[in-house]
């Protein structure tokens, strides 16, 4: 190969990417800038989400392993030490719920009143619980999804106008030789080597942090639907008492 490209007259030489970057133009060094921050933000987000949904697993494994065995009250009692577990904030805020309305243990409800009440209670405190929980995990993913679309355009955007500059730079020269064009090609095409830098990580964290939310969701709602039945199945042990 590199006797080929030496009977046509090129040099084979190594890549130098910091000599391609320090040729760019301003709009180059401007799409690489744009790039480069993207990619920062991007890798901030990930490590923070992954500490995120890790801290959000374990905590609501070790919340759920101490909730076995014990009662409603003393699974309440266990939710200030799993801050990070929506789980545990589910069953908080269903908890303050049922004691704030009252009804759990109202005389003056029937049965049916009061299953009535535990599920159109529930049912609405969750389902906010759960939709808070959501957002606040999905917090700054989309941002992943934006670079994962976005740089590559600007990359795109940096390379066109490098081989604009580098055809012009050739026609000034008068001279259609590739040692002529070659500067340049490489220069725009940093470009698109800095978009495409950025934006695969983000693809690709994006898919996991998203499979990981499905999870979570999963768990919560099958949560939910436990912890629903938990609460009618004692306000029918306490209607037959």
């Amino acid at each position: 190969m590199l006797q080929n490209l030496s009977l046509i007259g090129i040099d084979a030489v190594h890549v130098n990417i910091f000599q391609a970057i320090g040729d760019s133009d301003f709009i180059g060094i401007l799409c690489l800038i744009g790039c480069l921050i993207l990619s920062v933000i991007s890798w901030a987000i990930v490590f923070y989400k992954f500490f995120q949904f890790g801290a959000a697993s374990r905590q609501s494994d070790h919340f759920i392993d101490k909730c076995v065995s014990g009662s409603l009250e003393e699974a309440y009692r266990h939710t200030s030490n799993y801050p990070d577990s929506p789980l545990a904030r589910i069953l908080r805020e269903a908890y303050l719920e049922m004691k704030m309305e009252d009804w759990y243990n109202d005389p003056e409800l029937t049965l049916a009143e009061r299953l009535s009440a535990s599920r159109s209670g529930l049912e609405r405190v969750v389902e906010k619980t759960v939709t808070t929980e959501i957002r606040r995990l999905e917090s700054y993913v989309i941002f992943l999804a934006t670079t994962a679309s976005a740089a590559p355009f600007i990359g795109l955007f940096g390379t066109v106008w490098g081989v604009l500059g580098a055809f012009q730079a050739m026609s000034r020269a008068g001279s259609a030789a590739l040692q002529a064009l070659a500067p340049g090609m490489a220069t725009a095409l940093v470009a698109t080597i800095a978009g495409l830098i950025a934006a695969i990580p983000a693809s690709v964290f994006f898919n996991v942090f998203t499979n990981k939310i499905s999870i979570m969701i999963a768990r919560m709602d099958a949560f939910s639907l436990e912890l629903n039945n938990i609460i009618l199945k004692r306000i029918l042990r306490d209607g037959r008492d």
